[in-house]
């Protein structure tokens, strides 16, 4: 196409821009030029990184110029869905060359392949000295999959990421060594107290600790010197003796925390069949959100999931219970359901918190108790109910910045009187001159009356 051709409305662009590419290919097939082949095998490694690595395999039937290049890629993805283990394995054994694994993910069935070949891909994983590993249990709850010896020895692991495993045991000389361990996640996993305390004494280095076990009771972290941050969320079918429950011995080294604790039981469990608050669940469930806010007192952020969680605490203040100080606690986040239940829970943790310069409030459509059978349990306890919703003090003489806790309590107030409020997230913050910003990401609608 000519210089002087005049374009008029894109199509001559779109024609020359094609042209050009049709030129281009020619020239490379007639120069026997493939502008891919010719990158370098680190680049093409790379890009095999990001895709699943049955792909990146089947590249080796391409030409002899592909037929190693795989072999060498920093990170593997295996999901063994429609593929034999043992045909994996012999494949990776074979012709994998790379004597380092920056990523190694497999996602496997529990039922579908036995507990030797699922030993044997992360035994393959852990000879290649694998820094971050990925592991995802596919129908763990029907057959559960215990890891080999050798998997608690991995000295080079520095990020460690199970989905549905089962740590009940430590197998043969029931220790761990996880020198260099620096992330762990534990998600849906039976995970008992004394695995989690060799687990944690051997991972001197861990900095960031995610827990969402079953099992787990006692949580002690008084050996993680390095911990900056703690994501837990338990839960049991709980009973009214059960206030040690998730018990967190020592967190003291921590500056984030992410919590979530949840009630398996039903909802009308504040109080029995006879009207007798002291046999329910309210008090023991009072004792342990409080003990654990109390555990994490020098957090710099924390982050609070579920309305139960602030419905609970709102009923320990209207009860008198005491309640723990954040000196230094800079950034809140709530994920919760906005129902007028849960604004006294807010407002003490605001007042009890001097230092605070951000409130995020994650609102999500999430269980509650219904607030009848809250103020049920009030009346059965002897208090008013009347109003029980409305914080009686909101005066903060201790805040550094009084109208952050202002701005937030008016919000909260109004909308827990609304039928409805938007699902999204509400920023509340200072900026750098210590004015105060509001920023709203809205998504859709929600109607909870």
């Amino acid at each position: 196409m000519s210089d002087d051709c005049p374009e008029i409305d894109g199509v001559t662009a779109a024609v020359e821009k094609h042209s050009h590419r049709k030129i281009k290919r020619a020239r490379d097939s007639i120069n026997g030029v493939d502008s891919i082949s010719s990158l370098p095998d680190a680049i093409l490694q790379q890009i095999f990184s990001q895709i699943p690595t049955k792909y990146a395999i089947r590249t080796s039937g391409l030409s002899k110029r592909w037929r190693h290049v795989w072999s060498q890629t920093p990170s593997l993805d295996i999901d063994c869905y429609r593929y034999e283990p043992d045909s994996v394995y012999e494949t990776l054994a074979r012709r994998y060359s790379s004597p380092k694994i920056t990523s190694f993910r497999l996602s496997i069935s529990t039922t579908e392949a036995k507990p030797k070949q699922i030993d044997s891909l992360i035994e393959f994983a852990v000879s290649r000295s694998t820094e971050k590993l990925s592991l995802e249990f596919r129908h763990a709850y029907a057959v559960a999959y215990r890891f080999p010896e050798v998997f608690f020895t991995s000295c080079s692991l520095k990020q460690l990421f199970v989905e549905s495993g089962t740590i009940d045991t430590i197998p043969g000389h029931n220790t761990v060594s996880w020198r260099s361990l620096k992330t762990l996640s534990l998600r849906g996993c039976v995970l008992s107290d004394e695995a989690c305390a060799k687990i944690l004494s051997g991972s001197p280095l861990l900095e960031c600790l995610t827990l969402f076990c079953y099992k787990l009771e006692r949580l002690d972290l008084s050996e993680c010197l390095m911990l900056k941050r703690l994501d837990v969320q338990c839960w049991e079918q709980m009973t009214h003796s059960d206030e040690s429950r998730c018990d967190l011995a020592d967190v003291s080294s921590l500056t984030e925390a992410n919590v979530n604790i949840n009630c398996s039981r039903r909802l009308g469990f504040l109080y029995d069949d006879f009207g007798d608050p002291e046999t329910g669940l309210a008090d023991s469930l009072q004792v342990l959100i409080l003990r654990t806010l109390e555990k994490l007192q020098n957090v710099e952020k924390l982050t609070l999931c579920g309305a139960l969680c602030l419905q609970i605490l709102s009923l320990a203040i209207v009860c008198g219970v005491p309640f723990p100080m954040f000196k230094k606690m800079e950034a809140l986040t709530l994920e919760t359901a906005i129902y007028p239940s849960i604004v006294p829970g807010v407002a003490k943790l605001l007042q009890n918190s001097p230092r605070l310069e951000k409130i995020k409030l994650d609102t999500v459509d999430c269980k509650m108790l219904e607030e009848t059978r809250l103020t049920n349990y009030l009346y059965w306890k002897g208090l008013e109910t009347r109003g029980c919703w409305k914080p009686k003090d909101l005066d903060c003489p201790s805040l550094s910045e009084p109208g952050l806790m202002s701005s937030v309590m008016k919000f909260l107030m109004k909308t827990s009187g609304d039928a409805w409020y938007k699902v999204g997230s509400y920023t509340f913050s200072l900026n750098k001159n210590s004015e105060l910003s509001f920023v709203t990401d809205l998504t859709q609608d929600c109607f909870f009356r």
